[in-house]
């Protein structure tokens, strides 16, 4: 039996990236001949009910390769670029303007990967849709460039375009995996290490089975010690110790994405977009997220000095936080006047069906206009809590999510009679996560809600917990969840009916959606 838990986003993890645009749509009829001419060189995409498939479609051989991720990208550049001298590579033109193209050598690289050879092995890709040249850094951002110059492709033309024969060739080989080696670098490390006893047999243990959740490169795939698996499972159900913050790295810094309400962190003053350059007497920048969480949580009661960098200012200074046990009420509410009721939900808890049914007749009521869910700042949480939660305002039959598993889809619909029948507003920001954004989609698409706020995370995978006897834990991504239209939303997000921004000194988002139900 499958046991799906969650869908979740840690307070202490959040990460986004602007999704790709499709630059065009080829028209003309199928025919093999042309096809084959008309997408030599390009990226083409292929669209289907369970997402994009990307290939790239070799110039010069006129067969195609599979574009999964970075890695792949990787591999054709390795596989197929040509090298290029400086001198060339600097007649290639880089806008409409560039006044030293070379116009004759543009048109003949162009559709081509290129490999700078005399400075670091810089790669390049001419794109043919415009004809400018495109650094390609590495293969991950290579990945996300190259998604944005891709071209429609049906199904039929792609038949048209064979796959490569030696798509794999750069590929490792399977081979017999020598374990002597892992237990020689342990025997190692113990013995021949300059400072012996500080080597920790369950240390190195655990260590290397963290390093094999790494590998798969997969934010949400992770391996828990004991500690860190009580910590993720206090987050999820609101409980933790810390100061309260929700925290991401991006460009080897960490910054603050927003400060928990009646909070440690709320109280210091501490504002998203700050930047936490160190910790006590450790300087964090190149941290990995989970490292330099770990600095700063720990027990109520004790206090963390954190230097801090505002951006907005410019401004550098050190602030003692006084840790605190947070605990976040799963569901809160209010009525706001005008017959509106408000519901903050702070976190998809297992308990929060229950809670919301035990509060609601409190604020829904015969005079009731309309109800407000403020799901912003929310990292998810079950994803049985969320479709329990939307069988509130969906009739039965009417589809709330489905689950792209590797072999086949799952489709989960609405159980219950409705019960929320008035109009809704969701309110959303780029900390709505998971299940936070199922919820969402499944009230929007299904026309019983509309969103205000801005573009939400796209945390669109879903995970699952091994356990161990001595409590420690795998937890690894097991499928794709797709919006009941069949949209994927991983890196994508979803986008509010009503984009608004909000200031430092006033919620705009939630006056628009009071003014909405009015």
């Amino acid at each position: 039996m499958r046991k799906i838990l969650f869908a979740f986003v840690a307070l202490v993890a959040v990460f986004v990236y602007a999704q790709d645009a499709k630059a065009v749509t080829i028209v003309e009829g199928p025919n093999a001949e042309k096809t084959l001419e008309r997408y030599a060189g390009s990226i083409v995409v292929q669209t289907t009910e369970f997402g994009h498939y990307y290939w790239y479609v070799d110039k010069n051989t006129q067969t195609r390769y599979y574009l999964e991720d970075g890695q792949d990208v990787s591999r054709v550049m390795r596989l197929l670029a040509e090298g290029i001298s400086n001198y060339n590579l600097d007649k290639i033109a880089t806008s409409a303007n560039d006044k030293n193209a070379d116009y004759n050598l543009t048109h003949k690289m162009r559709g081509k990967f290129l490999l700078q050879v005399e400075k670091n092995g810089e790669a390049w890709y001419v794109n043919p849709l415009d004809n400018y040249i495109y650094s390609i850094p590495t293969g991950k951002e290579g990945f996300k460039i190259l998604k944005t110059m891709a071209i429609d492709i049906d199904d039929v033309r792609l038949n048209f375009i064979p796959i490569a024969e030696n798509t794999d060739i750069d590929r490792p080989q399977k081979e017999a995996i020598d374990f002597d080696r892992y237990w020689t670098i342990w025997n190692t490390l113990k013995t021949d290490y300059y400072k012996p006893d500080q080597v920790e047999d369950l240390d190195l243990f655990y260590g290397s089975l963290q390093g094999m959740a790494d590998a798969i490169d997969d934010p949400y795939t992770t391996f828990f010690t004991p500690r860190k698996k009580t910590d993720f499972f206090n987050n999820i159900e609101g409980s933790l110790e810390g100061i309260g913050a929700m925290v991401d790295v991006k460009d080897n810094r960490l910054f603050i994405i927003a400060p928990l309400d009646d909070t440690p962190a709320k109280a210091a003053g501490l504002m998203p977009e700050d930047q936490v350059i160190q910790v006590d007497d450790t300087n964090i920048e190149g941290f990995s997220l989970d490292d330099a969480v770990n600095l700063i949580k720990g027990p109520a009661g004790t206090d963390v000095l954190l230097k801090i960098y505002r951006p907005t200012t410019q401004e550098i200074f050190d602030v003692i936080i006084t840790r605190a046990k947070i605990e976040i009420p799963t569901i809160t509410g209010q009525n706001l006047g005008n017959n509106i009721a408000y519901f903050k939900i702070n976190t998809f808890a297992l308990d929060l069906p229950t809670k919301f049914s035990e509060i609601k007749n409190d604020y829904i009521n015969n005079n009731t206009k309309g109800v407000i869910i403020d799901l912003r700042n929310n990292p998810g949480g079950y994803t049985s809590a969320a479709i329990q939660l939307a069988d509130y305002w969906l009739e039965p039959g009417e589809l709330i999510w489905r689950e792209k598993w590797p072999d086949q889809t799952y489709q989960y619909t609405a159980s219950s009679a409705e019960d929320v029948s008035l109009p809704t507003i969701v309110l959303v920001n780029n900390g709505t996560a998971s299940a936070a954004e199922i919820f969402t989609s499944a009230l929007s698409e299904n026309f019983r809600a509309e969103s205000v706020g801005i573009n939400t995370i796209g945390k669109g995978t879903g995970q699952t917990v091994h356990n161990f006897p001595d409590g420690s834990a795998l937890k690894f991504t097991v499928f794709e969840w797709l919006t009941p239209d069949g949209h994927s939303i991983q890196d994508n997000g979803l986008t509010p009916d009503y984009i608004i921004e909000n200031t430092l000194t006033e919620d705009l988002q939630l006056e628009k959606a009071k003014n909405l139900l009015k």
